[in-house]
């Protein structure tokens, strides 16, 4: 999934401890790669829509669920 980054609208997300602020539409896998964060997946392309399947990249987003980062955008004040 391509960053849209003609949109002005940005999201504040925490990764990691660090705090960043990345284009809406960011999804946590990009976001992550962004701060030098690595979040393992196996069947994430950059040149193909996310699917998340293989569930290798599941983060903990605070909900009741782990969340795949190569599918899953980045929320305004994530952590």
């Amino acid at each position: 999934m391509a960053i849209v980054e003609q949109t002005s609208q940005r999201v504040r997300v925490t990764i990691d401890g660090q705090l960043t602020t990345v284009p809406q539409g960011t999804t946590i896998w990009e976001a992550a790669r962004r701060l030098g964060v690595d979040i393992p997946a196996l069947c994430h392309s950059p040149k193909l829509e996310p699917v998340g399947v293989c569930r290798m990249c599941v983060v903990d987003v605070g909900e009741r669920v782990l969340a795949a980062a190569c599918a899953r955008e980045c929320a305004d004040e994530m952590v």
